[in-house]
């Protein structure tokens, strides 16, 4: 495998050089797509060889050494931000997002999220327009990114000799303007932008790689990417809307959370959308939902009354904790105050982190009873 071990995490122009934004194939010549043709070529996720399973995991091993030394030098309270990658730019909860970015941003939170289209690109463009006083420029960044608002759909890329199938040259295209458009608006955000942390993978490889982070951990195997993105956001997690991948990570978050040994290891869970998606059913047509959302307001706190209440714990505190710290709420003066009250906690458990002290994370080893 001829990816070279990285000696610090990726940036932005690392990953998008060679795109060029004029040609129809322009984004198939980026680095990054170089990599991701030759990660789906060995095999994807089930590596055609053991010399590419080391190749992999050797990078893999640079980019969570480079993380930490990251995570190190910065030392501030880093908030995850998850969410699909399907939500259009020109959707109000992507607005809502980005806003919601803009201000934690300010409060000194780094974020960090996994790195792709929807949520995630809302997130990073929030804080990379942060440091400017007035939401002016946020705005008309959101008004002229949205004006490709879809990223395009690049399943099933390739033919048997990995080469771009012809109908899917529309859409190769489609990509080529979505990330150009992204490019055309970082333009318009400081040369030096306000610190963000990316986390992708190359599993989901097809999808483009948004350009507004300054610093990206992209890893080959998704399972340790997830760890890293979840684990690491000790500060507390917001959830925009989603689909099965944030529930992934809603329910590892609520795994971290049930086995905390003491109330102030949990880490806040936020359910951040307007419209309640987290909160309602779908309304099931015979072939399709007919309206997205997702309930999981009744289920996680049950969960987590489940695992927390013990003679040390009893409800009463349980309940009261989760009343500070599990929250449906877009009002950002309640979020800020949740992520404020776990940040002596979440730096704590850094500093034993980065210390190679993992013991004394009380959620890091779960307590399998």
């Amino acid at each position: 495998m001829s990816v070279p071990v990285p000696s610090s995490l990726y940036t932005a122009q690392d990953l998008l050089g060679g795109f060029n934004p004029w040609d129809p194939m322009g984004f198939t010549l980026s680095r990054d797509f170089a990599i991701y043709r030759e990660f789906a070529t060995n095999g994807g996720p089930l590596p055609a060889s053991l010399a590419v399973r080391a190749a992999q995991a050797e990078h893999d091993a640079a980019i969570a050494d480079a993380l930490r030394i990251f995570l190190k030098t910065v030392q501030r309270p880093l908030v995850g931000i998850m969410g699909g990658h399907s939500l259009p730019r020109d959707h109000l909860a992507y607005k809502a997002i980005a806003y919601l970015a803009r201000d934690l941003a300010r409060e000194h939170f780094l974020l960090v999220t996994g790195g792709g289209p929807g949520v995630m690109e809302a997130a990073h463009l929030g804080v990379a327009f942060s440091s400017f006083d007035s939401v002016g420029p946020l705005d008309e960044a959101i008004g002229l990114i949205s004006a490709v608002p879809k990223a395009p759909i690049l399943d099933e890329l390739f033919t048997d000799t990995w080469t771009v199938k012809d109908e899917k040259l529309g859409a190769i295209d489609d990509a080529r303007k979505w990330l150009k458009t992204a490019l055309e608006v970082r333009a318009k955000a400081p040369e030096i932008l306000p610190v963000s942390l990316a986390i992708p993978t190359w599993l989901y490889g097809a999808e483009p790689t948004m350009p507004f982070a300054t610093h990206y951990a992209k890893y080959f195997q998704n399972s340790l990417r997830e760890e890293a993105l979840v684990n690491n956001s000790r500060a507390g997690i917001v959830y925009g809307r989603g689909g099965g991948g944030t529930m992934r990570e809603i329910y590892q978050d609520v795994e971290r959370n049930y086995y905390a040994k003491t109330l102030d290891e949990i880490t806040p869970m936020i359910f951040f959308d307007a419209g309640k998606f987290w909160e309602t059913d779908p309304v099931m047509g015979e072939t399709r939902a007919m309206t997205s959302s997702i309930n999981v307001e009744p289920t996680i706190r049950p969960i987590l009354t489940l695992g927390l209440v013990s003679e040390k714990r009893p409800k009463p505190a349980v309940e009261a904790c989760l009343d500070e710290k599990l929250l449906f709420t877009t009002d950002h003066t309640s979020i800020i105050k949740a992520l404020r009250g776990h940040q002596k906690k979440s730096q704590q458990n850094l500093t034993f982190a980065l210390a190679a002290e993992p013991l004394k994370i009380g959620t890091l080893r779960m307590n399998r009873r």
